[in-house]
């Protein structure tokens, strides 16, 4: 009888039909909805952040990721992990460890699809996953999906700090894979022993791994504990999951060495952090940040913003929660670069502190779904006439590199000593394989051997023509503005090769 009974309820032409166009209807409505288009502009952000203001063209403007691509390029072809400088006179031969060679892959797999283009689409996808990664984040604490993209938008106004194409996208990825992890962990999803193929799979990738066992450590300590201290709360660990961690803990230091470089590649954070003292002085996104400016006004904003909700609303904070956010406020207040794991950490706690302050419930019934599907295709279309070409970011990467030097510095400089600007380095090392550089922005090794040192002295008119006769340069490559030019336009010797708006090339013409 109940066979009987289904068979009659679902004859063809009269039940099948309306419970399909139903589940089309819903499946259109829940494509364009509210949540839906929000994500949708959310996931355009980046190209506003990613396009030149002097310009309006998207360009990449990193000057590592030409000595990235070169190393990507040398590993694949030779099938040999690099273990000693290739590419300067100053310290060739000496010993030195790419790493970050996986993540330099993935650039030069694109680069040889698709050029430059290539280049730019690889660092597209990773900064979408960023986003897509924090935004789960925001979602899964609160559950609100307007308080999650809003959340989520503040967290991509930090990340721009960072947006190029940069092996340190891949390590941000890494860390928010982690976050999930232990979030899920503490709300009791088990997923905890994917943190050890993680670490082995982060260190070689980047040295950002450190911040990610840091973290790892202060989710342990929070729970050590147990006890509420006004707005604080902490549960201690039940044996098991205190073992569970220790175990996983150790499994992913050991799978720290699962490298090529072993030991060396472990401690290389360590050394970066004690020995690389100079480079961290000179490069801009290692100083402390600048509350004159765009990314201290917005990290003002957001403190007072979360100071204030946690007082008007008496939400309770979990012990790791506030441990993570003290580390990561920290470390981007004294590194203007951590503003990015500043969007990570803080942004998913701000969400919650927004959902049911700011936002009414999402209320299915008052959508407008044209409304939405227009706004989406405006996104999109705008997205799509924004990823550049790569004969335009070769046209843009004219203004901040020396293209059009290039031809006359592979005539009459090859196999010479050239002193060059320590920004272009990289492209050089990538453009002109036949010209050692004096130094690049790998930095480390040059700081070992006093080479950044000299560039530094040499730069700021501090015996510039005896460091010059020391390492016998007869060839320099500055912006046309430097003084290093200026000083040797006026000194009997040299002569003036070549120059634009961008580089002048200055050969040697005595002894």
């Amino acid at each position: 009888m109940i066979c009987k009974g289904h068979i009659s309820e679902t004859r063809p032409g009269q039940s099948m039909r309306p419970n399909v166009l139903s589940g089309l209807r819903s499946c259109l409505l829940g494509l364009f909805s509210f949540p839906a288009m929000l994500i949708t502009g959310l996931l355009v952000s980046p190209f506003l952040a990613s396009l030149d203001r002097r310009q309006g063209d998207a360009v990449l403007q990193d000057p590592d990721i030409w000595w990235h691509l070169r190393n990507a390029e040398v590993l694949l072809s030779t099938h040999r992990f690099i273990r000693e400088d290739i590419y300067s006179f100053t310290t060739h031969g000496q010993p030195w460890i790419d790493h970050e060679w996986l993540a330099e892959i993935p650039y030069y797999i694109g680069f040889r699809l698709l050029g430059e283009r290539g280049v730019f689409l690889v660092m597209l996808a990773a900064v979408e996953l960023v986003i897509a990664g924090i935004l789960l984040l925001c979602y899964r604490r609160t559950g609100d999906p307007k308080a999650a993209v809003l959340a989520t938008l503040i967290a991509v106004f930090f990340a721009s700090i960072s947006f190029g194409p940069r092996t340190l996208l891949f390590g941000w990825l890494c860390f928010i894979a982690e976050m999930l992890l232990l979030e899920a962990f503490r709300k009791g999803r088990d997923h905890i022993w994917w943190l050890a193929p993680l670490f082995a799979f982060w260190i070689n990738l980047h040295g950002s791994w450190m911040i990610g066992l840091a973290f790892f450590l202060l989710f342990v300590a929070s729970g050590l504990m147990q006890g509420s201290w006004g707005s604080i709360e902490a549960v201690r660990w039940t044996p098991l999951q205190l073992r569970k961690l220790f175990v996983v803990g150790a499994a992913s230091l050991a799978m720290l060495f699962a490298n090529p470089y072993g030991w060396r590649l472990v401690t290389y954070p360590f050394d970066m952090i004690f020995r690389q003292r100079q480079m961290v002085f000179l490069t801009e996104e290692w100083h402390s940040i600048n509350f004159q400016g765009f990314y201290g006004t917005l990290l003002f904003i957001v403190l007072a913003l979360m100071l204030v909700l946690t007082l008007v609303r008496r939400r309770r904070w979990p012990l790791h929660d506030l441990l993570f956010a003290l580390l990561a406020i920290y470390a981007a207040l004294t590194h203007v670069r951590f503003l990015f794991l500043t969007g990570i950490v803080v942004c998913p706690i701000l969400s919650e502190e927004l959902a049911g302050a700011l936002f009414a419930p999402y209320d299915r019934e008052r959508d407008k779904p044209l409304l939405n599907a227009a706004l989406m295709a405006v996104f999109c279309v705008f997205a799509v006439r924004h990823i550049p070409t790569s004969a335009t970011l070769r046209a843009a990467a004219v203004q901040c590199f020396p293209s059009a030097a290039l031809s006359e510095l592979n005539r009459c400089c090859k196999q010479g000593h050239l002193f060059n600007l320590f920004e272009w380095g990289g492209y050089l090392i990538w453009n002109a394989h036949d010209t050692p550089v004096f130094l690049d922005s790998r930095a480390d090794i040059f700081e070992y051997h006093g080479i950044l040192a000299d560039y530094v002295k040499a730069t700021t008119m501090n015996d510039s023509l005896a460091i010059f006769d020391r390492y016998r340069i007869d060839s320099v490559l500055e912006p046309p503005t430097s003084a290093i030019v200026y000083l040797l336009k006026h000194t009997p010797g040299w002569r003036v090769q070549y120059e634009d708006a961008t580089a002048a090339l200055l050969v040697r013409t005595m002894p």
